[in-house]
Parts: C-alpha cells; structure tokens; sequence
C-alpha cells in the first residue's frame, strides 16, 4: 500500500509538472512523424498519412514559437486529425486487410499493411498526445488566471505553450528604474534657473555700464 501511495504521488507530481509533459508531448509528435514518413512508403492509401504529417509539423512550428494562436490551431487540427483516422479505418481498414493477393502482387501488399500498422500506430500516439494536450491547456489557463492583472495588448505568447512571469512586476522594474532619471531632472532644474538668474543680471549690468 504504501508503495502505491508512492507512485501515485509521483504519478500525481509528473502531471502537475508542465515542462515534463511538454516535453512529452514532442517526443509524441516525432513519433507522429516517424509514423507517417514510414506509412507513406505504401503503395495505396496513404493520403491521409501525410495530411498528419502536416499536422504534425505544424505542431513543431506551434510549440517552438510559444505561439497562443497556433497552438489553438492546431488543439483543433488534433481533432479534426482523429476524426479523420477514424473515417479512414471505417472505409478502408477492412479493404486493405482482405487485399487481393491475385491482383496485387507480394511488395504492394507488404507495403499497403505496413501503411496500415503506421496508421494504427499514429492513431493511438494522437490519442495519448490529445490527453497531454488537454492538461497543459489546463495548467496554461490556471496559471494565467492566478497571475496578476495585465493590460490589453499582452504578447500572445504568454500562453499555455509558454507561461510567463506577470507583467505587473515588469512595470515597477520600469517605475523604479525611471525614478531616478526624473529625480536628477528635478535637481539640475533649480541650477539650471539660477544660472540664467546669473547671466541675465550680468547682462544687465553690461547694459547700464554701456549707458
């Protein structure tokens, strides 16, 4: 008992730790890609292998430029991902299973399976990635609604792709570091005004010599 009680508590830890789960997530998307590039050697059937392919790059470019945006994007091409792998297994799972060896010759029907053991393959790592997926967008969205009050044109890359540090104290950085550059202003005002004093009575005074 007390040795589950362990793993849990660090099963519990390692979902609550983002980076770790990032960095999960990416190896899975390279799987994703291995997955593909191998599957679209197959001699049919292998569109919508490539189709994930670009999705999985795409995610790539989502998760290296900490974009908010794209990451969005790419939640949805997720699903629309799956939902595809599914419509592929109903129409052609079963077709390519019972492939012709009369028609088809050994090579062509060796490459067919293998774009199908690359599809199933891909199918469950997106599944899994869909499920990390899900809790860094929970963990990205607590952390941005415990951080401080930010204004309206806040970088879109503080996201659940890469939580920042609040703006909040990045404004007091600025005020305390322009404090002092208004306080030497407020000191050389007076010398500047008595300097002038100085001069303009020594005009003055050149003036009445003159007269």
């Amino acid at each position: 008992m007390m040795r589950c009680g362990l793993r849990w508590r660090e099963i519990q830890a390692w979902i609550r730790d983002y980076d770790r789960i990032q960095s999960l997530a990416v190896k899975l998307i390279y799987v994703q890609i291995g997955c593909s590039l191998i599957g679209s050697l197959g001699a049919f059937y292998n569109g919508v292998l490539l189709v994930n392919l670009a999705v999985s790059l795409f995610a790539l470019v989502a998760i290296e430029s900490s974009s908010q945006s794209l990451g969005r994007t790419y939640a949805v091409l997720l699903c629309c991902s799956i939902l595809l792998d599914i419509a592929w297994f109903i129409l052609f799972s079963h077709e390519i299973w019972h492939i012709s060896s009369e028609i088809y010759g050994t090579f062509v029907i060796l490459s067919v399976k293998l774009t199908l053991t690359m599809q199933i393959i891909g199918f469950s790592v997106r599944l899994s990635s869909s499920l990390l997926w899900i809790q860094m967008y929970r963990m990205g969205a607590s952390y941005i609604d415990n951080s401080a009050p930010r204004e309206t044109d806040v970088d879109l890359r503080n996201s659940f792709l890469n939580p920042a540090t609040p703006i909040g104290g990045q404004n007091h950085g600025i005020a305390t570091l322009e404090s002092p550059s208004s306080a030497e202003t407020s000191r050389l005002n007076p010398s500047m005004s008595r300097s002038y004093r100085i001069e303009d009575g020594d005009n003055a005074a050149r003036k009445l010599q003159i007269v």
